[in-house]
């Protein structure tokens, strides 16, 4: 080959690498999902849309405390035909126009006041149900980056599970066909092989279901993610006392602070509703211009005065209405608006009765769960010894490749379960702060210290050996 052959060869190589780099995945951490799904997710965009729709109400209701001022005017051609008793008929044909304007600024109304009232707490509401969204946001992206982490894990398991399978089918095989072991084994083996590669695929594709959820929220394809780090500590929640939790919740929790606003605006709405029998005062002031030259218009006023058909008039009072019977509509809406306020207060103790009783349970569940990580590891430790011991009485001959299967699949069994109840204590832990309102992406911060790169090594975890 020429040197400029050479050379040609390696700038196209060099090339390639390039656009094999440019080209290949970007891998994403907790905080890139995270980030991704704060700019697309579909269900925060709804909600924060919400939240702005409703509080406009607050506008509108302090729109009815505020001045008003209107401004009119009208043009128009006029034909008029008059008969006289003295004889003749007259017809006048004219032009009048004219404008006005009017003040109005209230100065006793209890219903607008009250249906303010009731306006910002409905506005206070909304706050916290798109504050909840947010929350809501967090632990969604979470479990969805774990559901996937599970997913890869479960097919790194069922990976290994079907090598290890696959080199016990081989060497069954050697062994049947030197006379060692009877046939059975082989087709005990050849079974356990074949049912690990149907567990392969279908662990394959929950990895493709499981991003696909996750590209639902981001609303971009994501194909590789970094790994949670095996060292990461799994430590209980703090306080270990529900009553400090409970009370926390009872402060912060997002759902009840929307009921308690909920609350409060149903009881504002039942003042609106009485006050539907109080007075109004308002204060006014008017302006109006009129002119028309119509012949009647300018008339002698006397004392040798012509009218010129122009005229104006300025108009300042207070006006006081008093409703005395609307055929029962207050009243019924006054009782309307008393079911209203009893329902919004059940929803109000429901709402705290599951506070309650959500932090405590997931207090305990994430207690639990800690508790689970370390009975999981000494799981793993004695499953490695039993197959251990297995393999080596399969080959002295006291066990048989059943025995040696089922070790196998203990094994694995007990390293996935390993694996998914950390997912599970981390998913519960910040289930928890959820309930007790103080979720935030600080959490999902410290969480993302313990990613790492992706590895496809399936091992006892150095956690459980220590």
């Amino acid at each position: 080959m020429s040197r400029n052959s050479r050379r040609g060869f390696l700038l196209a190589a060099l090339a390639g690498a390039v656009l094999n780099v440019q080209a290949a995945p970007t891998q994403y951490n907790l905080l890139d999902v995270y980030n991704m799904a704060l700019e697309n997710d579909a269900q925060l965009a709804a909600a924060q849309a919400s939240m702005k729709a409703t509080q406009e109400t607050v506008n509108q209701s302090r729109a009815t405390l505020l001045p008003t001022l209107g401004l009119s005017a009208n043009t128009q051609y006029n034909k008029a035909a008059r008969d006289y008793v003295s004889g003749g008929d007259q017809e006048d044909n004219y032009n009048s126009h004219g404008w006005g304007a009017t003040l109005t600024q209230p100065l006793f109304n209890m219903n607008s006041w009250f249906n303010y009232e009731q306006a910002k707490s409905v506005g206070d509401q909304a706050s916290a149900v798109f504050a909840n969204a947010q929350q809501q946001l967090i632990l969604r992206v979470a479990e969805s980056y774990f559901n996937v982490l599970r997913s890869e894990d479960s097919l790194m398991t069922a990976k290994a599970q079907e090598r290890a399978l696959k080199q016990q089918l081989d060497q069954a095989r050697e062994r049947y066909n030197v006379g060692l072991i009877a046939e059975t084994d082989v087709l005990d083996a050849r079974a356990a092989y074949d049912n690990a590669r149907v567990a392969r695929i279908q662990a394959q594709n929950q990895v493709s279901v499981s991003y696909e959820g996750l590209r639902t929220i981001v609303n971009q394809d994501v194909t590789d993610i970094a790994q949670l780090e095996k060292a990461m500590p799994v430590v209980a929640p703090t306080p270990n006392n529900p009553e400090e939790w409970v009370n926390t919740a009872l402060a912060n929790n997002l759902g009840l602070k929307a009921a308690r606003e909920g609350l409060t605006a149903s009881e504002s709405k039942v003042k609106a509703s009485k006050s539907g029998h109080a007075p109004t005062v308002n204060a006014f002031a008017s302006y109006n211009y009129s002119s028309s030259n119509s012949a009647t218009a300018r008339v002698p006023a006397g004392n040798s005065l012509v009218y010129s058909g122009d005229g104006n008039q300025t108009v300042v009072g207070v006006q006081f209405d008093l409703p005395i019977f609307s055929g029962g509509a207050t009243t019924s809406v006054t009782r309307q608006a008393g079911y209203q306020l009893e329902e919004a207060q059940k929803n109000y103790d429901q709402q705290l009765r599951d506070t309650n009783a959500n932090t405590r349970n997931l207090l305990r569940t994430a207690t639990s769960d800690v508790d689970r990580v370390h009975a999981s590891c000494q799981v793993i430790i004695s499953s490695e010894s039993a197959l251990k011991a297995t393999q080596s009485g399969y080959e002295v001959g006291t066990r048989n490749i059943t025995d040696v299967l089922d070790s196998q699949q203990q094994l694995y069994s007990s390293i996935s379960n390993y694996l998914n109840t950390r997912y599970d204590f981390i998913v519960n832990t910040l289930k928890l702060k959820q309930a007790a309102g103080t979720l935030s992406p600080a959490d999902l911060e410290e969480l993302n210290q313990w990613m790492t790169d992706a590895s496809d090594e399936l091992s006892v975890p150095d956690e459980c050996r220590g």
